[in-house]
């Protein structure tokens, strides 16, 4: 998990850059942990709406600096 490709997206530039993201990559979405307890909900629902359209799949997950995306195929 260290030396995995990262992706930092600041609040309030628009949606993370999903589609240009590789499996195995990550972006890091840097907020408090009220924040990623108010938005991992809607983001969640974001990835996934953005999952069947594509037929790619992500894992969301709150972490220790906001939220990450991973892409998982």
């Amino acid at each position: 998990m260290q030396n995995e490709p990262r992706f930092r997206v600041l609040q309030n530039v628009g949606a993370p850059p999903l589609d240009e993201i590789d499996v195995d990559d990550m972006i890091e979405l840097p907020m408090s942990k009220e924040d990623a307890d108010r938005s991992v909900s809607a983001l969640s629902s974001y990835v996934w709406r953005f999952s069947q359209k594509t037929r790619k799949k992500f894992s969301v997950k709150r972490n220790n600096i906001g939220i990450g995306i991973w892409r998982v195929r």
